[in-house]
């Protein structure tokens, strides 16, 4: 019936054409590890024919995993066996740009690089810089709440959304407002959808807010002797309020420095008209120098911000990889509570704090911190890695924080959800769970099981 619904080159059978869809960034490999294959994939293009193979799986009962650029670094693209992966690839018209509204409304497969592209013409930008930009779409970034590195002057894709359209776990196609920059008649139900991992429904088309493409960019930094003096400007810029891009702090271990104390280094993104950012720039400078900062080369700082922007993601080799818990927390307890990871947590599961980059804040008006670590990628299993983050979730968690600040849940940390929810708003989301997806085909087994 999906054949006669899409046409046989618009649906997958052969395993060597379902092998691409079992895993994604999380290296997670279905059929490796769970021997679970997906029953077939399918590419719709409208979201009348994401309707249709939703009744089709309501009616057999079979579970949907939506699947955007399978860029997730936690498991949330991963295929349940018998399964139907369905991906948004084909979804990827852009339908209205709104210059003088400053919007744009496309489908859900539009990939963010393009987004950024098709939007230049018209003076405009998404940026929405995340690790994944060149292969991440818009429907897969809002459900995973993603993170920009330009988040200080842009905002976060999950900021941006106006209005979207989703099909829901019973069929129906919902358009959850109309396309204006702001609605109090009813309630905001394109929020729900951003950070659920279509686990509620599948997002079809958004209308997003857009920024003027800025005039000029630049960046600068500053290297600090110790990584307190770093982290106390960082935190002073943060609070200046200034109109910088983005940026962040990190604390590294110099392999010359036997006492294994860390240095600091600032870098931050300015953009804007050439006389805003002139003035911005002038004025981070002299904050970076009161506070004992060592001004860097420009050049590298602007090759540095560009470079990490896009490619801040964890790396991996055939037998080393790089990997992150990225959370959300009160800055003041960072330090605390990565000491406590680094030495409770981090030796029972043979990793170690990467030594260059042994402390990561990421600088704006929603900081993040990451709790970088590196390890044999052989010698950890799936099993004790989910372990690894579950304990490190629960530190984050009792100073006040979330573990996956911006990554989502996914199959990598769902079984440890609960951490960072108490009981009755556990008890809210679940019923929420029932209520857009009654037949618990959504994306099953993701942030949380039932």
């Amino acid at each position: 019936m999906l054949i006669q619904l899409l046409g046989r080159e618009r649906v997958f059978t052969e395993r060597s054409d379902l092998i691409p869809y079992c895993s994604d960034y999380s290296r997670i490999i279905s059929h490796e590890e769970f021997g679970a294959w997906p029953l077939c994939v399918v590419l719709p293009e409208t979201a009348q024919e994401v309707s249709e193979i939703v009744k089709l799986a309501i009616e057999h009962g079979t579970p949907i995993i939506p699947r955007g650029g399978g860029s997730s670094g936690v498991g949330g693209t991963i295929p349940s066996d018998g399964s139907i992966v369905l991906s948004t690839s084909r979804m990827d018209k852009v339908i209205e740009v709104d210059p003088v509204n400053m919007m744009v409304t496309a489908q859900a497969g539009v990939n963010l690089k393009r987004m950024d592209e098709l939007l230049e013409p018209h003076g405009l930008t998404l940026a929405q810089e995340q690790g994944s930009y060149k292969t991440a779409n818009i429907g897969g970034a809002v459900s995973t709440n993603g993170f920009s590195m330009r988040h200080n002057r842009y905002r976060n894709i999950g900021d941006n959304v106006l209005s979207m359209e989703v099909v829901i776990g019973d069929g129906r196609i919902l358009r959850t407002g109309r396309k204006v920059c702001s609605n109090s008649s009813g309630y905001a139900l394109h929020k729900i959808f951003v950070g659920a991992e279509g686990t509620l429904g599948i997002i079809t088309e958004l209308t997003l807010r857009v920024m003027p493409k800025p005039e000029v960019g630049m960046a600068l930094g500053a290297s600090f002797d110790s990584w307190e003096d770093a982290e106390r400007t960082a935190i002073r810029i943060m609070q200046r309020g200034l109109g910088y891009s983005g940026g962040w702090c990190v604390g590294s271990v110099s392999p010359e420095l036997e006492t294994g104390e860390m240095t600091g280094t600032i870098v931050l993104g300015v953009e804007g008209d050439r006389e805003e950012a002139a003035t911005t720039k002038r004025l981070l400078e002299s904050m970076l120098k009161e506070e004992g900062g060592k001004l860097l080369d420009e050049k590298q700082s602007f090759e540095d911000w560009r470079h990490t922007r896009m490619f801040w993601c964890g790396a991996a080799s055939e037998d080393f990889a790089i990997d992150d818990l990225v959370a959300a927390m009160p800055l003041q307890h960072y330090d605390e509570a990565f000491a406590r990871i680094e030495r409770e947590i981090f030796p029972k599961y043979g990793i170690r704090s990467d030594d260059e980059e042994k402390r990561v804040i990421c600088i704006g008006t929603r900081p993040i911190v990451e709790f970088n670590f590196t390890y044999k990628e052989k010698k950890l299993s799936l099993a004790d890695k989910q372990k690894a983050f579950g304990e490190m979730m629960r530190v984050v968690a009792e100073y006040g924080g979330v573990g996956p600040g911006v990554h989502a849940v996914g199959l990598l940390l769902r079984d440890y959800f609960g951490i960072e929810h108490d009981p009755v708003r556990f008890a809210v989301m679940r019923e929420m769970k029932k209520l857009f997806d009654p037949h618990n085909i959504m994306n099953p087994g993701k942030k949380f099981i039932g």
